[in-house]
């Protein structure tokens, strides 16, 4: 076990309440016992998670849990970058929640220079669907991260840019990781589909339709949360359940 996952687990535990007794946590020597690690290593995990904010560690006191809301206290998105890939449903989520408003404020705000880059990346994929070449998955997985990059880049808001950029680094990190061999991923299996559902966005945001932008970036979130739990299901894998919902049954097999 490394320190970062030590860290991970003991936040989690604390997180879960499932650690520590009137915010204080047990000795280093107990948690040693507890996750079956050296002192030393406890020691390097403790320091992380002080350095976060999340604990401090009083002289001749103990360790202690800092005082403050659990909404306060999280994890930066670098740290997340290797966390277990039970973290993408939460990066689903995220998602539903950024990429449809920033499509909404990109209606408003897009200029000729911002459609024509989407208008690119449109272009892009349709090539690849049409083509029958053997980097189309990876080339697809480019275009499509540069498609929603430069979605939520015509929102104009530097805010958004820099939380999405973190948010599709985790995804990108942990989607990577799939075993790929046993079964395609979704831009091999729907490029096409894929495709559509970009190029709606495009027309949304293009009439300056902000309503329409929202609903058919929220609706294509949706469905590519949809298409990667049917992945990890087919490969028997059971930690995937998304936080939304599934996407209707009709919307899915009309893109299948």
């Amino acid at each position: 076990m490394t320190r970062k996952e030590l860290a991970i687990s003991i936040y989690d535990q604390i997180k879960e309440n499932k650690l520590g007794r009137d915010n204080k946590l047990p000795s280093e020597r107990e948690l040693a016992n507890m996750f079956q690690v050296t002192r030393p290593l406890i020691r390097e995990a403790l320091a992380m998670l002080e350095a976060f904010g999340i604990i401090e560690v009083r002289d001749r006191q103990g360790i202690f849990i800092k005082e403050k809301a659990w909404s306060e206290i999280s994890l930066p998105l670098s740290f997340l970058v290797d966390w277990p890939l039970d973290i993408l449903p939460q990066v689903f989520e995220a998602r539903l929640i950024i990429e449809p408003k920033a499509a909404a404020i990109a209606a408003k705000r897009r200029t000729q220079s911002d459609l024509e880059k989407l208008k690119e990346t449109i272009f892009k994929i349709e090539e690849l669907f049409k083509e029958d070449r053997s980097d189309k998955a990876l080339l697809g997985e480019k275009w499509n991260s540069i498609f929603h990059a430069i979605v939520v880049a015509t929102s104009h808001n530097d805010v958004l840019c820099r939380i999405h950029e973190g948010i599709i680094r985790l995804y990108e990190r942990n989607v990577s990781s799939f075993p790929r061999e046993k079964a395609p991923m979704p831009f091999e299996k729907w490029p096409k589909e894929i495709w559509m559902e970009h190029a709606g966005i495009v027309d949304a945001i293009e009439e300056g339709n902000a309503a329409e932008a929202e609903r058919r970036a929220h609706e294509h979130v949706l469905i590519s949360q949809e298409r990667i739990y049917r992945f990890t299901q087919s490969l028997g894998l059971q930690f995937f359940v998304p936080l939304n919902g599934h996407a209707k049954e009709d919307d899915l097999h009309a893109r299948a």
